[in-house]
Order: C-alpha cells, then structure tokens, then sequence
C-alpha cells in the first residue's frame, strides 16, 4: 500500500515479544495502545500510506487511528484537517475535492515532517479497510454526520464491525453507530465539553467508552473512569504521563509515539544514537513539538551522514533522546557538538540534560517537573555542570574553556557513578568538572540548545553519542 516502505521509516527496530495482533475489539488487552494518525504522527506522516503501513507493523499498536472526510462524489477521503493547506502542496477545503482530485493531492512531507521521508498521495477509505480490515484493529474518526454514515455503511457492508471501532466528538453521531451495531468512544475535547456530556449523560445513551484529551483535569478524567467507563487519554507522548494515566484508572493510550510510550526498550532502545538512518526513532521528542507542528523549529533535522542538527535562533530546543532510555544509575556518556553557527550572543549554548528523572518536556525555566543534570558548552568556552531541581536551578561548578570558533567540533564525556557526576571536554587536552552529587540517576537524556527572544542561540549538531 505504501510508496515508502516501513522500513525505509524504521530501519533497524529490534523485534518485539508482543507479535500476536488482535483482530477482535472484544481482545483487547486490559491497557493498550492507539498509534495516532496511522502510526503514531510522531513516526510516520499522519494519515498516509507510509503511516498505516508502518502502524501495521508495530506490535505495540493495539488500533490504527485514522481520519475520515467525505468527498464531492461521497467518497471517503483519509484526511485530518477541513482543509488541505498544513501538509499538501494545495489549498482549500478538503470536502470541495472529488475523490479524483484528492488523490492527486501531493502531501510533502519531505518538508514538514522531514527524516528523508518522500512525498506522497491521499488514501482513501476504500483502500484503508481492504488492506487492513480483519487484519489490524482499526480506529476510524469520521470527521462529522456524513463521514460517520459513511463509515457505518462501509464497515457494516464489509462485516467488520467487530474489527473497527469509530470515536467522534458528537454524542448523536456516536449514537448512530452504537445503533449500528460498532463499538465507538465519544471524544471529551474541553472542560466546556465534559459539563455537557458528564458520565452520566454519555452512560444515559448506551455509550461506554470515551476518550479524553490529555489536558484536561484529573478530576474530570477520574470522573469518567469511577463512573465505570471505559477510559483512554489522547495526545499523550511521555511516559510519565502514562503512570500517571494509569494511575487514574484509564485503560487506553492514544499516543504519536505509541511505541516509545508503551516502554517496549526491546525495539526501540539503542546504545549509540539513530542518527545516521537520518529519520526519526522512537522517543525522538522536542518540548513544543504536537502533531501538527513537526517542522525543524520543534524538533531538530537531520544533515548527512550522521548528525542531528538545532538550527541557530531565538528559541530554546531541547528534544528527548528516548532511544537511550532507561539510563542506568551509572553510565559513561560520549558525544560530539558541531558549533556549525555561533548567534550572536556568545553566553547561549549546546548541551545534554541527563539522568532526568522523567521525560517530561525540558524547561529551562525553574518547572516543578525538573529533576536531573545539564552540561553545557557556552559559546565563550565556559563549560557548566548544573542540577536542575524542581523550582530551582543550582551550579554545581563552571571552568573557562577554549572559546568556540565556527565549525569546531566539540567533545564531551558525561560520568555517572554512584557518588559523583564528571563532566569532560575532550576536544584537546581535558579540561574536567567533577561534582559529589547523587540526588538524580534518572532515565532518561535531552539534548539541545538554549536561547531566548533577544539571545540568538547557536546552530548544534550532534553525532556520535553513545551510552554505556
């Protein structure tokens, strides 16, 4: 089905024990997994071919998620958006396109997602459930009343309403395919949303499965689960949030990176960085980076033949490293630093956030979700050695270094032993920091750049990092 092949996205993933998919929505496991948008938009170009092959290939994806829109001549386009603007080399609205005129669309993502993944086509509903009904438990998301009716008459014809589930935000769509004879969830969206469709409500009409975006409360989550339904949480991309979850009582996990978040270290973790596949790995997470916005500001791109690069700005990019997780307590970290630009204030710098004790997205800022070690390399020469704590930031110590001159390539090697954290610059003679500190020996490792409105940060790249 797909023009680029699964494994031109995942080169080398290690197998997985889970390799029995489940093909009945009544065997799905007690907590499991939805890789969002086909496979995860983390990992595959949302909505694609290349995503839904890849979905099928992943053993920790319990359901394949994908959208649905209907088209002039009322067939099913697979598409998130109202429009075709954000991802195709088009504009205009996606229910004005016949189903020709759609799947001439050029989606490039080769520009937005990037990774050395090629452009491609639309699919459409039609080719979706012949290659995967029966096969892959599916998750359809029609988009509104026409696309769910659609999405019932297609499912139902076919026989496969035991293999795909359908979620929507409409109590009354969801009604129509509970009637039907398909399982759905009903989408809680907002807080203004759950007062409508309280637990009660949504038991009243026959529905007992949801799902709720990760932004909203505890309290509302809760709400749903302690009223007996069956919960799952979307866009949730960090482990920490998924303990979290778990905790609360939800039981399904939607997520853009379902394998990293399910904790399946057996395919995803590495003990030397992916770089030089030149696409994205599991786990590979910028602090501001969602589904919709995957551009190199959010998460870093790649330069040939084995560098992840941070371009030179005003913005801080820290991206998680989840393909080294978990740490263990006590490890030795290499890595290079290519200064490929130096931004014009000399003070901002290139760095490693280690032994953090959870993967929630990196903050400079004094977040109450620190815990863990930077190591910096300033422009100017000064090399630091500082704990992030919650609330807080310490130094721990600083030494002057030789300044960086553009294009010089840095090293550094990290020490973690049970007592004491060293920090080494290894680009000539040695010029160390040691520190007696054992507060963090987290999981996990960022790496990334700091600067901020009116301190141009410098242009970093980084290769050859490896854990052990």
């Amino acid at each position: 089905m797909a023009t680029t092949s699964a494994a031109a996205l995942d080169p080398t993933p290690s197998p997985s024990p889970r390799t029995q998919f489940k093909v009945r929505l009544a065997d799905l496991p007690t907590r499991y997994f939805i890789a969002h948008r086909g496979a995860g938009a983390y990992v595959a170009p949302e909505d694609t071919a290349q995503a839904l092959d890849h979905g099928n290939d992943e053993p920790d994806a319990d359901l394949l998620e994908f959208d649905v829109r209907v088209l002039t001549d009322g067939v099913g386009g697979v598409w998130h958006d109202p429009t075709v603007d954000r991802v195709s080399t088009s504009t205009g609205s996606v229910d004005a396109l016949s189903s020709t005129a759609f799947s001439k669309l050029v989606i490039d993502s080769s520009s937005w997602f990037g990774g050395g993944v090629a452009n491609t086509h639309p699919i459409l509903l039609d080719q979706v459930l012949s290659e995967f009904g029966g096969k892959r438990l599916l998750l359809a998301h029609p988009k509104d009343t026409a696309a769910m009716k659609l999405v019932i008459d297609e499912v139902t014809r076919r026989g496969l309403t035991d293999a795909v589930q359908v979620q929507t935000l409409s109590r009354s769509d969801l009604k129509l395919a509970i009637a039907a004879g398909l399982n759905g969830q009903l989408l809680i969206q907002d807080a203004a949303q759950a007062q409508v469709d309280t637990p009660a409500a949504v038991k009243a009409d026959g529905i007992k499965r949801v799902s709720i975006q990760d932004e909203l409360s505890d309290g509302v989550i809760r709400d749903y689960v302690n009223a007996g339904l069956l919960v799952s949480v979307w866009n949730v991309d960090r482990q920490y949030r998924r303990d979290h979850l778990y905790a609360l009582g939800v039981r399904g996990i939607d997520s853009n990176d379902p394998t990293y978040v399910s904790g399946d270290t057996a395919r995803y973790g590495r003990g030397r960085d992916p770089f030089s596949t030149q696409t994205w790995w599991y786990g590979q997470i910028g602090q501001a980076q969602t589904a919709d916005a995957l551009t190199a500001s959010k998460r870093g791109r790649f330069i040939a033949p084995n560098w992840w690069h941070v371009n030179l700005g005003e913005y801080p990019l820290f991206v998680l490293q989840g393909w080294a997780s978990p740490l263990p307590k006590t490890y030795k970290l290499k890595l290079q630093m290519r200064y490929d630009s130096l931004g014009k204030d000399r003070k901002r710098w290139g760095g490693v956030y280690f032994s953090a004790k959870n993967d929630s997205a990196y903050s400079d800022a004094d977040s109450s979700l620190n815990g863990g070690y930077s190591a910096i390399l300033r422009t100017n020469g000064t090399l630091g050695l500082y704990r992030k704590d919650a609330g807080k930031t310490v130094t721990l110590k600083t030494l002057s270094t030789t300044a960086l001159k553009k294009g010089h390539v840095a090293g550094l090697t990290i020490s973690v032993s049970g007592s004491s954290v060293t920090v080494t610059r290894t680009d000539g003679p040695d010029k160390k920091i040691t520190v007696k500190d054992t507060k963090y020996r987290g999981r996990y490792v960022f790496l990334g750049r700091h600067a901020s409105a009116g301190h141009e940060g410098p242009g970093v790249s980084f290769a050859n990092v490896t854990v052990g």
